[in-house]
């Protein structure tokens, strides 16, 4: 049974290393993902005219980095849960939280009247927390074995 002394064990044994290269490397994905791969469709995806001198405030670097910090924080802290120690095991995590959790959660929460083309948002969303999480998920298992 998991309790408050398993989750706070879990969080005393975080390797902090693993947790802050797993969180850049989810940032930086997100700068590629968004950008160059696929930013053309998620603009569109919501609608949005990106034009080439378009300033962003702080919060649109500063907000991603934090989430992806707290996502590999979580990780390693389920990782130490489940007792993880080989690649194999940080990949079926990975696959199950991206998959199961992050990129369901991202299409559902593209479906809104809101959303010109909630599909290709969701896909593109949701494709970019899958592989990240997964990537996460490898990054804190080699580093911290």
């Amino acid at each position: 049974m998991i309790g408050a002394p398993a989750v706070l064990t879990a969080f005393a044994h975080l390797n902090w290393l693993a947790v802050g290269l797993a969180g850049l490397a989810y940032y930086l994905l997100g700068a590629v993902w968004f950008t160059p791969l696929f930013g053309n469709a998620w603009d569109r995806s919501i609608g949005y005219d990106r034009s080439k001198s378009a300033r962003f405030g702080p919060a649109y670097y500063v907000v991603p980095l934090v989430s992806a910090v707290v996502v590999a924080i979580a990780l390693g802290m389920i990782h130490s849960a489940l007792e993880s120690s080989t690649l194999g095991d940080a990949l079926v995590i990975g696959v199950i939280v991206g998959l199961g959790v992050a990129a369901a959660v991202s299409v559902n929460n593209a479906l809104t009247p809101h959303t010109p083309h909630p599909f290709v948002f969701g896909a593109v969303t949701g494709g970019y927390h899958f592989v990240g999480i997964v990537i996460v998920s490898a990054i804190v298992e080699l580093v911290s074995t």
